[in-house]
């Protein structure tokens, strides 16, 4: 999802790094551009960060009346997020509790994410970098859960509030930490990610939860997966090309300051 203001910037830059690269993709903003596929999606409230859960609201709605038969998995992040297809895609054809074969064709509903704590004991899908519906999770959430939970409700938390709606049917989220217990999906920059303690604040809370599932405390890059499904919190176009660049050798000009710095530490 975008805004208008952001797509010369943000979404040019997702467009350039990834989107290409899913088998469908559109961004729900407040003006349609179809070369960058773009759409002007309405939303109950005002377009702002503390409205987003109407806005998500709406996506998903429209997701299930223009796309629902027509793909398997349907991801949902910002225009911050730099993802890396491929791992989302291995992650997905794993056979796992939280997304079993045949789901879809069993009538399984599947709901993926980076499990954050809520009280109370659940857990809810952190939106950093994104989350995954398949076919029958979205049916559900427009028939049984839209319609009666949290309609008039605006907030920002629209991963939390997702989660909460869910679980009135009875639908939890579902890990994509890997099999060696370190974790695929995570909200925030490559920098946070290497560097921080989990010492402190909302993370060191959140680093405690994950270590408590998977194989006791853990911090820096070893919380991560070597099959990370993304980066959130790029701020601006230059960082997403930056990282993409990283990501990616050869994809990036030699004649620029990304390309030359990787030609001269390249082996």
């Amino acid at each position: 999802y975008t805004y208008g203001a952001h797509h010369e910037t943000m979404l040019q830059s997702v467009v350039d790094a990834w989107a290409w690269k899913c088998d469908g993709f559109f961004a729900a903003s407040t003006l349609t551009n179809e070369t960058l596929g773009a759409v002007d999606l309405p939303h109950q409230g005002v377009e702002s960060y503390g409205n987003m859960w109407q806005k998500t609201r709406s996506i998903w709605a429209y997701i299930h009346d223009n796309y629902v038969e027509d793909y398997d998995y349907f991801w949902l992040g910002g225009d911050d997020v730099d993802l890396i297809v491929e791992n989302l895609r291995n992650s997905l054809a794993e056979v796992t509790d939280y997304n079993p074969a045949g789901a879809n064709d069993n009538d399984i509903p599947v709901y993926m994410g980076s499990p954050v704590p809520m009280t109370g004991g659940n857990n809810f899908c952190g939106g950093g970098t994104g989350y995954v519906l398949n076919q029958v999770a979205v049916k559900r959430l427009i028939v049984e859960v839209l319609p009666t939970c949290h309609v008039n409700k605006t907030i920002s938390a629209e991963d939390r509030f997702l989660s909460i709606c869910f679980l009135t049917i009875g639908i939890i989220c579902g890990d994509t930490a890997d099999a060696k217990g370190q974790i695929r999906n995570f909200g925030m920059d490559p920098n946070f990610m290497a560097t921080y303690k989990g010492d402190r604040g909302y993370f060191k809370r959140l680093y405690e939860f994950w270590g408590s599932k998977h194989g006791g405390f853990k911090w820096g890059i070893d919380v991560f997966s070597e099959q990370l499904i993304g980066f959130h919190n790029l701020r601006y176009p230059a960082f997403m090309h930056r990282i993409h660049a990283l990501l990616y050798p050869g994809v990036c000009p030699s004649d620029t300051t990304v390309g030359k710095a990787l030609n001269k530490n390249r082996l």
